[in-house]
């Protein structure tokens, strides 16, 4: 096969699309036909020129190599190329009570923010640099001149604030949003039953 780089595609038409493996690791490839009468294998993200021939023989086996792709995700429970639809991670949910507090200049940055409790832990005023990143990301939390504020944020912005509430002169509650990795073994699960499902 001889490696093409056309500086524009002529409209081609998907004919077939398999996985395939080369050297233990799977990959996917799809063959097109062009309306100038050429044929192209598309993998490793190239498209290379094949004959009519091969086209037509890629295809006729399409099938055969997509059924040993199911067999070898039902065998082990993963699915390498990502080709089937499974959530791999799940949304969850936990309060954060913020204590805040005001300071000269705090119009220029934001309110001062003196103590975090989240999920169990209370970080106070010199530990909210071991906070959870995705509590400081979804607070904006920022560090300068020896204080952690909410960036850019005043006390009556607190009201308005994304999922806050009880809102107070020196504290409020947060619901904070995050995604978390689901467990293989239900993922596995899930790319068993698929894989099973399509080999019947």
């Amino acid at each position: 096969m001889n490696k093409t780089l056309p500086t524009t595609l002529p409209d081609q038409i998907d004919l077939c699309s398999f996985p395939f493996q080369d050297e233990g690791k799977w990959h996917n490839a799809t063959i097109f036909f062009f309306t100038n009468d050429t044929y192209t294998i598309y993998q490793y993200e190239e498209h290379y020129d094949i004959s009519k021939e091969e086209a037509d023989e890629y295809c006729a086996s399409h099938e055969q190599r997509i059924k040993e792709y199911d067999q070898y995700v039902l065998a082990t429970g993963t699915d390498p190329l990502g080709n089937y639809y499974v959530d791999r991670t799940e949304t969850k949910k936990s309060e954060a009570k913020v204590q805040y507090g005001l300071y000269i200049g705090v119009e220029k940055r934001g309110v001062q923010v003196t103590q975090i409790e989240f999920e169990g832990v209370t970080y106070g005023r010199l530990e909210i640099n071991k906070l959870p990143s995705k509590v400081k990301d979804y607070l904006h939390i920022e560090y300068a001149y020896c204080r952690y504020y909410l960036d850019n944020i005043q006390r009556k912005d607190l009201y308005d604030y994304d999922n806050c509430y009880d809102v107070t002169d020196n504290s409020f509650k947060c619901m904070i949003e995050y995604k978390v990795d689901r467990p293989s073994d239900v993922i596995a699960s899930e790319l068993r039953a698929i894989a099973k499902k399509s080999l019947l």
